[in-house]
């Protein structure tokens, strides 16, 4: 349900599994706010705030590049990723900064708060259509443990999907591959980046924790590790890349 917030801004709620998730859109600020959490997106700043009793505890993003909206597949969760740039001892990578999870579809209303839940995703998508760039569309993957960390989020450039994984004790999604629409995979090594070629959706494999690329006579080319997400979650990212490089399907599309 949609109507008149503070100040003009249209507001829009949702039920969710830790309660009632307002926006609130205005011509100058985006807010989101859930319990004792809120953010904040004006003035190419997003600030995180945690209201503690009196106090409010405040994290501030400056918006150096993507900011995007994120929906888990299949769990339907949201989340919210932010750019962060390089420091000394970091590389750039992305943030899940706010995330909530759908009500349970075993609940009675389960299917009416999802619904309300993707109509307020829609309308805080087309609000923040210019902070994400040239990302079209953005998935995450895995479980929202340890404050969402552990998701791998997948940024849809509509001519490749970059994907974004956390390494050991770190605190953001460092770039983990780039597959391009043509076959190309781009995979980091050290400080350089190294690039194969894949054709076909079936050289696109999982084993163990890893994201498997293969020539066409099915001998190696690279792996990919993706320890923190689940084996069904891994599977799924193989096959949305399989769809992306495939040459028959991308003919079939044509």
């Amino acid at each position: 349900m949609g109507y008149r917030g503070e100040a003009g801004a249209d507001a829009v709620e949702a039920p969710t599994a830790t309660g009632t998730l307002r926006v609130e859109i205005g011509p100058r600020v985006i807010k989101l706010s859930l319990g004792d959490h809120s953010l904040h997106i004006a003035d190419e700043i997003v600030t995180v705030v945690e209201h503690v009793g009196k106090k409010d505890i405040k994290t501030a993003y400056p918006l150096v590049g993507s900011l995007v909206v994120a929906r888990d597949v299949p769990r339907d969760d949201l989340g919210v990723w932010v750019e962060v740039p390089a420091d000394k001892k970091r590389p750039r990578g992305m943030r899940r900064i706010f995330g909530v999870a759908p009500v349970s579809l075993l609940e009675r209303d389960g299917l009416a708060a999802l619904a309300r839940l993707d109509t307020l995703v829609h309308r805080l998508r087309a609000a923040t259509m210019l902070q994400a760039g040239d990302v079209r569309r953005a998935v995450e993957l895995g479980s929202a443990k340890h404050d969402g960390l552990d998701k791998v989020l997948v940024a849809d450039h509509g001519d490749r999907y970059v994907v974004y994984a956390r390494a050991l004790f770190r605190d953001r999604a460092r770039f983990a591959m780039a597959i391009h629409d043509d076959g190309r995979v781009e995979i980091p090594d050290g400080k350089r980046t190294r690039e194969v070629v894949v054709r076909s959706r079936y050289n696109v494999t999982v084993l163990g924790d890893y994201i498997c690329f293969a020539d066409a006579h099915g001998v190696d080319l690279a792996r990919v590790s993706m320890p923190w997400i689940e084996p069904e979650d891994r599977r799924e990212l193989a096959r949305r890349i399989g769809q992306l490089v495939d040459r028959d399907s991308a003919t079939a599309r044509s």
